[in-house]
């Protein structure tokens, strides 16, 4: 029997770059007490040998003197499967373990090979086991880890594009965009979770993915892989990089949390292909409607939407070895970056981003037990996303 409730904290996107990086998590630090476990998503390379790999987008490299802080606010798990992770090459890649592990923070998602990438970060709460696996959707070409390659464990789908209309010419409609599952990284991913639970009580899953400039959008791989990932025998799923809230769901007895946004996002002299980001206009945050990475008057450090400031830590409740329930505490960012705490039932509290569609607390259904959960079976197939 294990020993009573314990409660588990996840955040989205961590970036935390600032000459006093304490000050971030000020506003927060005693909410962020709270939780047993705290894991997060580190969304950056923390590297002082920094050389940009080629195929970077948006390079974001930051001091790693900002990384005790991370590990002061009561961080102990960081996803490193994303997309910017490799943006200081191999040796950045290196360097940044040294500076978690001596900041107490343990890392999971990318590794010396595509076996040490999958890898999950094991940790103790009492005599609560959890393992914490990563794994990232987007990413440029090349972050994917390899046999004998350093680099980060990959969740790939091939995008398929058919027509909106059928038997109409339709010149410029946008096409309905169904995935393909990438069966390697499928079965890698399923003999992953396996083996996680074979040793822990609780696996939870990070997953990196998804289409930042559309906020209403959840794609079919976004929703298939989740589910996935419960059918094979994951307890809770996190998932993040919209930058933007996404909803949440309870699936046969896991809590899914489609997008948890990003919980500090310190992002200040940028630059990147103009595919991703506006010309470099200074946009009114409190008027404009792109979803574009642009210039924000007024917030120097957060070059997003309005819809960005709002972001959550999302906690799940594990009782005697069991997720019995979830929810959510509601945050905001201010114009100095810092993110804080609001009351759920404040006008700040009860407002949302048009994206999500969320709940703030919520037991498990009495109808999906764990049984039921792993008799279920996994099944992944591609399926048309409607929406997109």
């Amino acid at each position: 029997m294990k020993d009573g409730k314990k409660l588990l904290g996840l955040v989205g996107d961590i970036l935390v770059n600032r000459p006093n990086p304490d000050e971030v998590f000020d506003l927060v630090r005693n909410v962020l007490a709270v939780p047993d476990l705290l894991i997060g998503n580190c969304e950056c390379a923390y590297a002082s040998d920094v050389e940009f790999s080629p195929g970077v987008t948006v390079p974001v490299a930051a001091d790693p003197a900002n990384v005790p802080a991370i590990g002061r606010a009561g961080f102990k798990v960081l996803g490193l499967a994303n997309n910017h992770a490799l943006d200081a090459g191999h040796r950045g890649l290196y360097e940044m373990y040294g500076h978690f592990a001596a900041a107490g923070i343990a890392q999971t998602g990318t590794g010396r090979t595509l076996a040490e990438a999958r890898q999950p970060a094991i940790s103790k709460t009492g005599d609560l086991t959890v393992a914490t696996l990563a794994y990232a959707s987007f990413f440029p070409r090349g972050y994917e880890a390899l046999d004998d390659w350093p680099g980060l464990a990959p969740m790939r789908a091939f995008n398929h594009y058919r027509e909106r209309l059928p038997n109409v010419w339709s010149a410029g409609t946008p096409p309905i965009i169904t995935t393909i599952p990438h069966e390697e990284d499928v079965a890698n991913m399923q003999a992953d979770i396996v083996a996680a639970k074979a040793v822990a009580d609780i696996v939870v899953v990070l997953l990196h993915g998804g289409d930042y400039k559309h906020p209403f959008v959840l794609s079919d791989h976004e929703i298939r892989t989740a589910r996935f990932a419960v059918d094979s025998g994951a307890d809770v799923i996190a998932a993040h990089h919209h930058h933007v809230l996404r909803g949440m769901e309870w699936y046969k007895g896991a809590p899914i949390f489609y997008g948890l946004g990003h919980f500090v996002f310190d992002l200040e002299n940028f630059r990147g292909p103009k595919e991703i980001m506006t010309d470099g206009t200074a946009l009114n945050p409190e008027i404009d409607e792109s979803y574009d990475l642009a210039p924000r008057i007024g917030w120097p450090l957060l070059p997003w939407h309005r819809d960005a400031r709002m972001t959550a830590l999302a906690w799940v409740s594990v009782e005697d070895g069991m997720v019995d329930a979830a929810g959510f505490l509601p945050c905001m960012i201010n114009k100095e970056g810092q993110v804080y705490p609001v009351e759920p039932a404040s006008a700040a509290g009860i407002a949302k981003p048009r994206s999500a569609s969320i709940s703030r607390s919520y037991p498990r259904s009495s109808n999906s037990s764990p049984q039921a959960k792993r008799s279920a079976g996994p099944s992944f197939k591609p399926s048309p996303c409607n929406r997109c």
